[in-house]
């Protein structure tokens, strides 16, 4: 019986499953195991516990793993690839494929095939992708040029909106939450800090937004349907790129992931119905993918 096992290592955690060709036999999570975001001691601390909960669950030991899949970001740095493949060796046996994250995400929905996967996370990003693997970004310009519909910029853009509301003398609940966050005693101590560098983490300010926005507060409102219709339109000409390149293939399908596309309904509905709006018949899958999946995929075809 061939086994595999799939990674999906973001900055924060890392989610790992094993599998034999048909079945998910053991999974678990833990910290990151990303160079980028962790010592090198505390990534192979991560790591050991992840693998330790694997074969504790299973009762496997791992060194018979035929192939392993990651799925991060930042590949395009070697040390990333390198470091992964250390050690992942070091705890489980045979090959090592490490890809990008959003290639994972995308084989979970579609395997293989042609495809558009919106991110909706602390940043965002569209990938959309050809039945011959050609790959191709609409937005991902990173929090300071773009990330639209991201939490960083729903927590930026509902604080600017938020004090232009104040000034207008708009009623608004942002401010406030936003000062008792900051413990900002004045508006121009919440400016002081908003402005100062390097800047907040403004995606700390998402769920104030979000909560806002569930008690009905407009300008949070208008943030996240803003949010979305964003996603929407950047997934919308992903799709029309893709039909340009192959124009006698079928319709591609949608995929979504990341926090804020799955938890926050207002982001998510917008960007569904902006995408209806354009493009009423394309296929927009109804939950968020696990990239996990993705990478078991990637394994078990011993795609690289």
């Amino acid at each position: 019986m061939a086994l595999y096992l799939g990674f999906d290592a973001g900055g924060t955690k890392t989610d790992c499953a094993l599998a034999d060709e048909n079945n998910v036999i053991a999974r678990t999570q833990n910290g990151s195991i990303k160079p980028l975001r962790v010592t090198a001691a505390q990534a192979e601390a991560n790591m050991r516990g992840l693998l330790d909960e694997i074969s504790k669950q299973s009762g496997i030991d791992l060194k018979q793993v035929a192939v392993s899949c990651v799925g991060t970001a930042g590949v395009r740095f070697p040390q990333t690839k390198e470091w992964m493949e250390q050690i992942i060796s070091r705890h489980a046996g045979g090959q090592i494929f490490v890809v990008g994250d959003e290639t994972t995400a995308l084989d979970a929905a579609f395997p293989g095939q042609a495809g558009v996967l919106v991110i909706g996370g602390t940043g965002s990003n569209i990938l959309g992708r050809t039945s011959t693997g050609e790959t191709f970004n609409v937005g991902g310009w990173g929090s300071a040029l773009g990330d639209e519909g991201s939490g960083y910029w729903i927590g930026h853009e509902g604080l600017k909106r938020a004090l232009r509301a104040h000034d207008f003398q708009q009623p608004t609940m942002i401010i406030e939450k936003v000062m008792r966050f900051w413990s900002a005693a004045t508006l121009g101590d919440l400016a002081n800090i908003g402005n100062q560098t390097p800047f907040p983490d403004f995606s700390q300010l998402a769920p104030l937004v979000v909560e806002c926005a569930e008690a009905g507060d407009g300008v949070a409102l208008d943030v996240l349907r803003l949010g979305g219709q964003m996603l929407g339109e950047n997934a919308v000409h992903a799709v029309r790129r893709l039909r340009a390149l192959e124009p006698d293939a079928p319709f591609p399908g949608i995929a979504f992931v990341g926090g804020i596309l799955k938890s926050v309904a207002f982001v998510r509905e917008s960007m569904v119905e902006t995408i209806h709006r354009a493009l009423p018949t394309v296929e927009v899958l109804p939950e968020a993918v696990d990239p996990v999946i993705g990478a078991l995929w990637r394994a078990r075809n011993r795609v690289h």
